[in-house]
């Protein structure tokens, strides 16, 4: 009797575990159980709980046998976190039945989509800034990058190399500089997953630019301070060389609080520089604002990969109403520099993820996939769905908590002109069970675990995504044979709600310039009209501008007057946000 209860008792208190075997789910650390002729101890692989490979037990003498020889005790090989088993457990929603293979889905070429609305450099080169195929000039599919810092010293705004005895409580900027470098390489690494890293020079302090005149930057959200950059490089250091590098980082001081001229934080991409490769180098510009890690991250994305700013230029605008998105302020650093994170698709576009890590889809009724969140594992990470030229919508997974994933959309709409929410993102992330029907897609999270999400697609042609019209081309590339070459194109402010383009160009009878807004090629501003002149140096005077707004200023130009014959069209988008205030206005 006795027994019985003490067999029961023990029978009530044992923890019931279901499928007890190598590499299943268990749930408490240092839990053992019994099955198959093995004991096995619940251990932790990774982030979860799963049973270790067990020890066999040896079965107990039956009566009337002789006794086993007892041999000295051997150590127990039932030990936690043993390397080998670490390797042999293996995802299980990644091995899920249910998962499409990837024969059945589209070729990723489809899902490599053009840039609809690129930029038009000089020359004619057409730069995707948010699609494929990538710039040449960029780091795209790179593993290193090499950066060159080069600190610039003004009579008003010394970049200083030691304690200043009259301020000694401001800081050092090179020992600043110093210290914040460490951060923005281990940056890279984090947020490229060891992918990429960055190797960051200093110009020795001797070889400063140390120029004998103020801080002629200016602040301001806009504003742009290449030209007075160049314009001291052309003046003054027209000897250095700009061929070494991949991008140049030019920095002033930290300054004092309030100083004027501190602020600005920009970058270009494929800078004219003839002392630079090919004639054209990568830059970036930080005056007193270098020392976040993540200012320096965003910027070189601009330089190094010709990445957009995500974010909106107009804030009062809400592009992703109709859709309860919004611009991936919470989960890109082009769209919001204090988050070291980056959506798949950026990761794609700089090479950062493997064609193997990224599924594609376009026509197929429906299909399951799954896509894990840990950055370093080889599974697949990214699932593209085609649903026209230059839109794609996106799926992801995203850790939600320590133990669990959600899943983030979002859609690429490169028919978007830059700082008008090319990329929209859903606000929060969707859990096991929740589903979501999106421009003819209904999307559906299957499961949820520590390392990803399982999903399914469903074309459902309902409110399906509806190509916009054919906008008016932007620009066209120089054909080789064309006998109009542009040199010089530049549009700058000239005065209240005005500006100024000028021209050196050859081979044209006639030309014209207009102005639209970025968002609305169809809201013309201003229209020269066809203008018969065959001078090689133009300037032409812009009226009847806007203000807080991004302008695109096309140059058309023809063989023939009238606006006739082979045409070249240029676009410029350096008109941005001019200023409401007219200073003929002011007390």
């Amino acid at each position: 009797m006795l027994l019985s209860v003490v067999l029961s008792l023990s029978l009530v208190a044992a923890p019931s575990f279901a499928s007890v075997k190598a590499g299943a789910k268990c749930t408490k650390a240092g839990a053992t159980a019994t099955a198959a002729g093995k004991k096995f101890t619940c251990i932790k692989s990774g982030k979860r709980l799963v049973w270790n490979k067990g020890v066999t037990i040896k079965a107990a003498s039956k009566p009337g046998q002789a006794p086993t020889k007892v041999l000295p005790a051997v150590p127990s090989t039932d030990v936690p976190r043993q390397p080998e088993q670490k390797a042999e457990v293996k995802n299980i929603l990644a091995l899920d039945p249910r998962v499409s293979p990837r024969a059945e889905l589209t070729a990723l070429t489809l899902c490599r989509t053009p840039d609809q609305t690129p930029d038009f450099a000089r020359n004619g080169v057409t730069i995707n800034r948010n699609g494929f195929p990538r710039p040449p000039e960029s780091a795209y599919g790179k593993k290193s990058g090499r950066i060159l810092v080069i600190p610039m010293v003004f009579n008003d705004l010394p970049f200083t190399a030691q304690k200043n005895p009259s301020r000694p409580s401001a800081k050092v900027d090179l020992e600043a500089l110093q210290q914040v470098i460490p951060y923005v390489k281990d940056s890279f690494k984090k947020v490229s997953a060891g992918r990429f890293e960055i190797q960051i020079d200093i110009l020795p302090q001797p070889e400063w630019w140390v120029f004998n005149q103020n801080n002629p930057l200016l602040s301001g959200w806009g504003i742009n301070n290449f030209p007075k950059v160049m314009d001291l490089v052309e003046t003054q250091k027209s000897a250095f060389k700009f061929d070494s590098y991949d991008t140049y980082v030019f920095i002033t001081g930290l300054g004092a609080p309030g100083q004027a001229g501190l602020g600005a934080a920009q970058a270009a991409f494929r800078e004219p520089n003839k002392n630079g490769k090919d004639g054209f180098f990568n830059a970036v510009l930080m005056a007193g604002t270098w020392e976040n890690s993540g200012i320096w991250v965003h910027e070189l994305g601009h330089s190094m990969y010709a990445f957009e700013d995500l974010y909106l230029f107009d804030q009062t605008t809400d592009p992703g109403k109709a859709l309860g998105m919004d611009v991936p302020m919470k989960w890109d650093l082009m769209a919001n520099a204090d988050r070291l994170e980056l959506l798949g698709w950026n990761k794609l576009m700089m090479g950062w993820l493997e064609d193997s890590e990224v599924r594609c889809i376009s026509d197929q009724k429906t299909s399951i996939h799954y896509l894990s969140s840990i950055d370093t594992s080889n599974e697949n990470k990214l699932l593209t769905i085609n649903l026209a030229p230059g839109v794609t919508l996106a799926a992801e997974a995203r850790s939600w908590t320590s133990s669990n994933n959600g899943l983030l959309l979002y859609i690429i709409n490169t028919n978007t002109s830059h700082g008008a929410g090319p990329v929209l993102a859903e606000k929060s992330l969707m859990s096991k069970g929740e589903a979501k029907s999106l421009l003819g897609w209904r999307v559906s999270v299957l499961e949820t675990d520590a390392d990803g999400v399982l999903l399914e697609a469903v074309k459902t042609d309902i409110d399906k995504f509806v190509p916009p019209a054919p906008r008016p081309q932007q620009g066209n590339p120089i054909p080789p044979s064309s006998s109009i070459k542009v040199t010089k194109s530049e549009v700058v402010p000239n005065g209240y709600l005005k500006a100024r383009a000028t021209f050196e160009v050859q081979g044209h009878k006639s030309y014209r310039v207009y102005v639209t807004a970025t968002d609305d090629y169809q809201k013309v501003y201003f229209e020269s009209g066809y203008l018969n002149d065959d001078r090689t140096s133009l300037a032409v005077d812009i009226t009847g501008l806007v203000c807080s707004k991004p302008l695109r200023t096309m140059m058309e130009f023809y063989t023939e007057k009238d606006g006739k014959g082979e045409r070249l069209a240029m676009a410029n988008f350096e008109l941005k946000n001019l200023s409401c205030e007219d200073p003929a206005r002011k007390p």
